[in-house]
C-alpha cells in the first residue's frame, strides 16, 4: 500500500471520525427534541402527532411568546445596524487618533455575556437607578419598557458582530466605483446608498443572520429582566415545571423551524448578490485623515458606543461593591463594601461553581481547538 494510499484512507477516518461526533453530540440531541414535539407519547418516544406543535398556535400566551421573540430579533438586528454601520464606515474610510485602540476596544463586548450586563442594567435603568436619577426622569425600563430593556442589551453585546462583517465588506469594494461616481457629481449620501450599501448587503446579512438568530433564541437576558412571555423563557420553564409535557419540545419544534424559515427568507430578499461580481482595483482605497474636529468626532462616536457597551458590566463592577440598598436615588452607590467577595468566595458552593466554570471553560477550548485544527 503506498504512502498516497494510507494518507487517503487517514484522511477519510478523520472525516468519518468528525461525523461521529458532530452526529452523536449535535444532530442525535436535535432529533431527540425534534422527536419529543411530534411524539404521541413523549415517555415512550413513540408514535407521531401534529396536535403538540398545533397546539402552541392555539395557545395565545404560547403565540404572544413567539411573537416577542421575533419582535426582540428583529429590533436587536435593526439596532446593532444603527450602532455598527456607521463605525464601520469611519474606520474603512478614515484615519483618526487611537485608531488601532478603539478598533480593538469596539469589540470587547462580544466577550461578555449580555445576561451579565442585564444585572448591571437592572441597576442602572431601575425606577430609581442612576439614569433616571442622572436624567430627572421617572420610565420604568424594567416594567412597562421591558421589552426595549432586553432589545438594549442584546445589541450592546451582539453589535461587533455586525461591525466585523460590515468592516470585512467595505475592506473589499473596489475604490474605483466609488471615485467614478465622486468624478460625476453624486454625492457622498447617495454614493452610499446607491453604491457602497448595496455592494456591502450580503456581507451586512451574514452578521445580521447571526445576530438575529441569536437574540430571537436568547434565554439568559430575557430572564435577567423578568421577561418571561418570549418562547426561549416558555421553553424553559416548561422543561423545567412539567418534564413529561410536549409543549417545550413543540415550542422548540416551531423556534427551530421559524429560525430556518426566516433566515431563508433573509437570504432570498437581503443576501443575494444584488449586483454582478465586480473586479477589485489595482490600488486599496487610500484612508483620508481627519481633521482636528473630524478625528475628536471619530473618536468621540467609538468612546461613546464603547463606554455605552460597558456600562452594564461596570454597573454589575459598581454592585458588587455596593452595600445592600445603597444604590438608591443615587448615580453611584452612597457606601462601599468588599463583604460580598468574601461570601462568595468562601461560600463552597459558589466557589465550587467558579472551578467548574473554569474547568468547563478550559475543557471546551480544548476540544474546539482539536476539533477546528482537524476540520481545517
Amino acid at each position: 500500500m503506498g504512502h498516497h494510499t494510507v494518507r487517503t484512507l487517514w484522511q477519510y477516518a478523520l472525516m468519518l471520525g468528525l461525523f461521529a461526533i458532530f452526529g452523536a453530540f449535535l444532530v442525535y440531541p436535535i432529533w431527540l427534541t425534534v422527536r419529543g414535539g411530534f411524539a404521541e407519547d413523549i415517555l415512550a418516544g413513540s408514535g407521531w402527532t401534529l396536535d403538540h406543535v398545533l397546539g402552541v398556535f392555539a395557545d395565545p400566551t404560547l403565540l404572544e411568546g413567539l411573537v416577542n421573540a421575533f419582535l426582540i430579533a428583529i429590533a436587536t438586528t435593526t439596532l446593532c445596524i444603527l450602532i455598527a454601520l456607521p463605525l464601520a464606515v469611519i474606520t474603512a474610510k478614515y484615519k483618526f487618533p487611537f485608531k488601532p485602540v478603539w478598533n480593538s476596544l469596539i469589540l470587547v463586548p462580544l466577550i461578555l455575556p449580555p445576561f451579565v450586563g442585564a444585572i448591571g442594567l437592572k441597576m442602572i435603568l431601575g425606577r430609581y437607578g442612576a439614569f433616571n436619577t442622572l436624567t430627572g426622569l421617572e420610565i420604568d425600563w424594567l416594567g412597562d419598557a421591558k421589552f426595549w430593556g432586553v432589545v438594549i442589551a442584546l445589541a450592546l453585546h451582539l453589535y461587533p458582530i455586525i461591525y466585523l462583517n460590515a468592516t470585512a465588506a467595505l475592506a473589499n469594494l473596489d475604490p474605483a466605483l466609488d471615485e467614478a461616481a465622486e468624478n460625476l457629481g453624486v454625492g457622498p449620501w447617495k454614493r452610499f446608498f446607491r453604491i457602497t450599501l448595496p455592494l456591502i448587503r450580503p456581507g451586512l446579512f451574514a452578521g445580521g443572520t447571526i445576530v438575529f438568530i441569536w437574540s430571537f433564541t436568547e434565554l439568559g437576558t430575557p430572564l435577567m429582566f423578568d421577561y418571561y412571555t418570549t418562547t426561549p423563557v416558555q421553553i424553559f420553564n416548561g422543561i423545567k415545571e412539567v418534564s413529561t409535557s410536549a409543549e417545550p419540545y413543540a415550542l422548540t419544534v416551531v423556534m427551530l423551524t421559524a429560525s430556518i424559515l426566516l433566515y431563508l427568507l433573509g437570504k432570498l430578499v437581503f443576501g443575494g448578490k444584488g449586483h454582478a461580481m465586480y473586479s477589485k482595483a489595482a490600488r486599496a482605497s487610500e484612508e483620508v485623515k481627519l481633521g482636528r474636529a473630524g478625528g475628536l468626532l471619530a473618536t468621540g462616536l467609538f468612546a461613546a458606543v464603547t463606554f455605552l457597551a460597558l456600562l452594564p458590566h461596570i454597573g454589575v463592577v459598581l454592585s458588587s461593591f455596593s452595600v445592600d440598598g445603597a444604590w438608591y436615588r443615587s448615580i453611584l452607590p452612597t457606601q462601599w463594601t468588599t463583604e460580598h467577595y468574601g461570601d462568595a468566595l468562601g461560600h463552597p458552593l459558589a466557589f465550587g461553581s467558579i472551578v467548574n466554570s473554569l474547568k468547563y471553560a478550559s475543557l471546551a477550548v480544548v476540544f474546539n481547538v482539536f476539533l477546528g485544527i482537524i476540520i481545517g
